[in-house]
């Protein structure tokens, strides 16, 4: 299968427990729970690849729901949570498809596009949705069991660092991989650390503490998040200049 240049790419999981929402999503119509989100990116001509581990469907305008082998993950990482899988899923496409050159990676269900985004994409820059608290208030980041030297990093700089959010990531393949690699080589990194008996790297059941801190650490003096990305978190806002609207 051969993917377009410029596209959006969501996940989508089902029959594995949600254990921030605690949503039954064992019996889901992907389809009607991404369609708001495909419509507005058929607006804009944008195709749109939600990847499941459920099986492919046959593509509707410009959307494709496309089953991706949850084999290579759970033989790997068999205690990962979905938020974690997510990230897995993301990069594996990414890199079997060297065919894409600028993609957004968006949640599914809470997501649309507003303003076309990809002909302000900079090489080497990393675009992300923000919401409206800092770091050292947000319960998904601080009060977490995620390694120490993340903790600490969080403690030191959370009342100065607005949360960003993993919903709304863009950038250029080569730059999204880069980001979801280093949280894959420090998710690896912690599993077996923990593993060996070093309790200051358990890991926790969100994601949010190491795509803050990965985005952050490493890519601090490219990254780009605000009102030009995204609308205001939670702000339901359907007029905006923003890329993509975030509820």
């Amino acid at each position: 299968m051969k993917v377009e240049p410029n596209i959006v790419i969501s996940e989508f999981i089902t029959k594995m427990e949600d254990v921030l929402y605690h949503k039954d999503n064992s019996n889901v119509d992907i389809l009607s729970k991404v369609a708001q989100q495909a419509d507005s990116l058929k607006r804009f001509q944008v195709p749109y690849y939600v990847l499941t581990n459920e099986p492919s469907q046959k593509r509707i305008d410009n959307l494709n729901i496309t089953n991706v082998d949850f084999k290579k993950i759970y033989q790997n990482y068999p205690d990962m949570t979905l938020y974690f899988c997510r990230i897995f899923m993301a990069i594996y496409f990414l890199q079997a498809h060297p065919e894409i050159e600028k993609a957004a990676l968006t949640d599914a269900t809470d997501v649309t596009m507003l303003n076309y985004p990809f002909d302000k994409v900079k090489p080497n820059v990393l675009y992300m949705g923000v919401e409206t608290n800092f770091l050292f208030v947000n319960d998904l980041v601080i009060d977490r069991d995620d390694p120490e030297y993340m903790t600490n990093f969080f403690l030191e700089n959370g009342n100065l660092l607005p949360t960003l959010n993993l919903g709304i990531i863009v950038g250029t393949r080569a730059t999204l991989i880069e980001y979801l690699g280093t949280m894959v080589k420090l998710l690896t990194e912690a599993k077996l650390k923990f593993k060996q008996g070093n309790a200051a790297y358990h890991l926790g059941q969100y994601e949010m503490g190491i795509s803050n801190y990965v985005a952050y650490k490493y890519f601090s003096d490219r990254l780009v998040h605000g009102r030009e990305v995204s609308t205001v978190f939670s702000g339901f806002q359907t007029h905006s200049s923003a890329w993509f609207k975030h509820k």
